[in-house]
């Protein structure tokens, strides 16, 4: 019975942020973070055949008030696009603000790459208040607008392409 719902677990996919830290160096609060991504085995097939899916990560910084919504101070994006290049078996993650791109032998190491966030700009220090508690935030998930249009309209109904995390929060202080 565990063994069914694990193997229905694998197939289903899903996006975890797992662990969120905030540090400061050198008066620049970072963002660390671990992600697992296991993509659906719709998302794995058509990825396979060529469709090239769009992952975002959001990051945010927000001052919370207990008498009305949470101020935001930042919120920071990446989006990363994933490809499989058929020809020499390669998976390639593209940084869309940049355009870097890096190839892998096989999926799970591009998602074990794309899921290790190292030293993420948030802010600088001096624009925090040191008596004041923040929060950061973190999630990912997969664009299902970026997908080709044909695509899209059967993916906004069915659950193997909707692919989201949950928020991580952690507190940090000046």
């Amino acid at each position: 019975m565990l063994l069914l719902a694990t193997a229905a677990g694998a197939q289903s996919g899903g996006f975890e942020v797992n662990a969120l830290e905030g540090r400061f160096d050198a008066g620049l609060l970072l963002a660390d973070a671990r992600i697992d991504y296991r993509l659906s085995s719709t998302a794995r097939e058509a990825l396979e055949n060529g469709v090239p899916l769009t992952i975002a990560q959001d990051l945010r910084l927000e001052r919370p008030r207990w008498w009305w919504r949470n101020a935001r101070v930042v919120a920071h994006e990446r989006r990363y696009r994933l490809q499989y290049h058929a020809m020499s078996r390669r998976y390639v993650l593209t940084w869309l603000a940049t355009g870097e791109s890096r190839s892998y032998r096989s999926l799970d190491a591009l998602t074990a790459r794309l899921g290790r966030i190292e030293g993420w700009p948030v802010v600088r220090q001096e624009r925090l208040n040191a008596d004041r508690r923040y929060r950061l935030m973190l999630s990912t998930a997969l664009e299902v607008e970026a997908l080709p249009r044909l695509l899209r309209t059967v993916a906004y109904v069915e659950a193997g392409w909707q692919l989201a995390s949950n928020t991580r929060r952690v507190e940090v202080q000046p």
